[in-house]
């Protein structure tokens, strides 16, 4: 049967088969169970995050007072270089480890498509990760002195876009033609979906990027007549995807993440599904932002449509808003930590959402200087951690087979939603001293206050790990197929974890929450 056929609906019990395996460190070399893989994603996504985070606390620390124990140029590489690892080394691929391992059982599929190529994207974008960091460490940052060191920064990039993509190639060819019997796209669960619209966002603008970059490489590498490649400029090339639309698109699987955290735990149907859908899909038009080039078009941030794009995204959230709030007033919402943290991205995310609508706003000039595009960035880079956190806590039992501590978890929800709020929103208040010159006088405070919050989110990523791994801890419960008893959606029908071919015979799905069309 090619990867691509749709499974027949009988089949022998994979239980009996083949026993429920945690895949170990070491299961990941030569393997290419999408279990495994995905796995190993989300945890060195997470390592990368803390990373990340501190690096981006030292960035914002170099600013405080004089800045001496940093020099000007290493400063702003360093703040570069965790801007953009932050995207490609932290959240894109936490996103696809937890698809990579989830869409399958979601969809009721045997395996990831092409699982081969999944293995190999997951390599390229570890070995691609090793060398950027390297890289970066030998004053190769973008606009860096050592020309070698710049031009592997360049290559490191284009590797791991290459392998980001061909990943979420095989999470998208997963969900569009592994579908059990009956599930049509409208009734795939909400991750499933939301990695369907974001994925297809990545698709269409990654590519963008990696053309940036080639045009910097040959442009740094041999000389090339136009300025594409000096140092001076090179960062203006790509920091587009670190702003307002375009980082709305890597915040998008958190929404599905949230919406199934939402619909367990609270125990109800989500309430006009397919009106949930369309605003997961208008929150992803609204984040195309490869046009918005400031290296290209200087003025995009006076164009009507920037503008538009900036206030309108405010509608399909609203939309989802209110699909959550009815989920909580028809359910008995579950207090778990899952929960917790997927309540965490919410509010992160109407913060994030709100900053980009002010931002559009040209009376307020806040685009006058980067603190308030970065703030921003910061609460929806943090809202994006907080929902890989709740997918970890929501599914870890299903990855680990036994129920993970709910209290770390539960303290991840402090610690990650005061993270991004502390972290993003006092770069906002900042970002309006251009408009109140009161507040000039309060810079270094607000930068401490950043810096603090930095270091939060790199502590809620170690917090992740920790509740992931808490489910290899013995004498932890063991979960269950259905590790909450309120499961909807066909990951909850297998056993936890899920055996080598995920499932057995699967009953032909006839709406949105199969488990409970049984049930009832």
């Amino acid at each position: 049967m090619a990867l691509t056929d749709t499974r027949p609906e009988t089949g022998t019990d994979a239980t009996a088969v083949a026993p429920s395996v945690v895949p170990s460190p070491l299961t990941i070399f030569g393997s290419g169970d999408h279990k495994a893989v995905g796995t190993f994603y989300v945890l060195a996504a997470l390592v990368f995050g803390i990373a990340g985070w501190i690096a981006a606390a030292l960035a914002s620390a170099h600013v405080i007072g004089s800045g001496s124990f940093l020099t000007d140029t290493t400063g702003t590489q360093l703040l570069q270089t965790s801007k953009i690892g932050l995207i490609l080394l932290v959240i894109v691929p936490l996103f696809l480890g937890l698809a990579t391992y989830i869409v399958p059982l979601q969809v009721g599929a045997s395996t990831v498509a092409f699982p081969r190529a999944a293995a190999a994207a997951m390599w390229t974008w570890l070995l691609s990760s090793g060398v950027f960091i390297v890289a970066s460490f030998i004053d190769g940052g973008f606009g860096g002195a050592r020309d070698k060191s710049v031009s592997l920064t360049l290559l490191s990039l284009g590797g791991l876009i290459v392998a980001l993509l061909l990943g979420t190639v095989c999470v998208l060819t997963t969900a569009v033609t592994l579908r059990t019997p009956g599930m049509t796209l409208d009734r795939v669960p909400m991750f499933t979906f939301s990695m369907l619209v974001g994925g297809s966002i990545w698709l269409l603008t990654l590519p963008v990027l990696l053309a940036n970059l080639l045009l910097i490489w040959v442009d740094h590498r041999y000389g090339g007549a136009t300025v594409f490649g000096a140092a001076s400029s090179q960062f203006g090339q790509v920091s587009w995807i670190t702003h307002e639309p375009q980082i709305y698109a890597f915040l998008i699987p958190g929404l599905g993440i949230v919406a199934d955290v939402v619909a367990t735990l609270t125990g109800a149907r989500l309430g006009q599904r397919n009106l949930l859908l369309a605003a997961i899909g208008a929150f992803g038009v609204l984040s195309v932002g490869a046009w918005a080039q400031a290296a290209i078009y200087p003025a995009f941030s006076e164009d009507f449509v920037w503008q538009a794009m900036g206030l309108l995204v405010l509608l399909p959230l609203l939309l989802l808003l209110g699909g959550f709030a009815a989920a909580f007033k028809d359910g008995k919402p579950s207090l778990k930590s899952p929960l917790g943290l997927a309540v965490a991205s919410i509010l992160l995310t109407i913060l994030g959402v709100l900053a980009g609508a002010l931002l559009v706003i040209s009376p307020l000039e806040l685009r006058t200087t980067s603190f308030f595009a970065n703030g921003q960035a910061i609460l929806i880079l943090g809202a994006a951690l907080a929902a890989g956190a709740a997918g970890i806590g929501y599914w870890g039992p299903k990855m680990t087979g036994r129920q993970l501590a709910d209290g770390v978890g539960k303290l991840n929800v402090l610690v990650l939603l005061g993270g991004g709020v502390l972290g993003g929103a006092s770069l906002c208040v900042l970002g309006f001293a251009t408009r109140f010159t009161g507040l000039s006088g309060a810079h270094d405070t607000l930068v401490v206050v950043s810096v603090i919050g930095s270091a939060l989110l790199a502590l809620g990523s170690l917090l992740a790990i920790l509740a992931l791994l808490s489910g290899a801890r013995k004498g932890a419960p063991e979960a269950g197929a259905d590790a909450w008893g309120t499961g909807q959606t066909l990951e909850w029908a297998c056993a936890s974890p899920p055996p080598t071919g995920n499932f057995g015979d699967l009953a032909v799905v006839r709406s949105p929450e199969p488990l409970l069309d049984e049930e009832a």
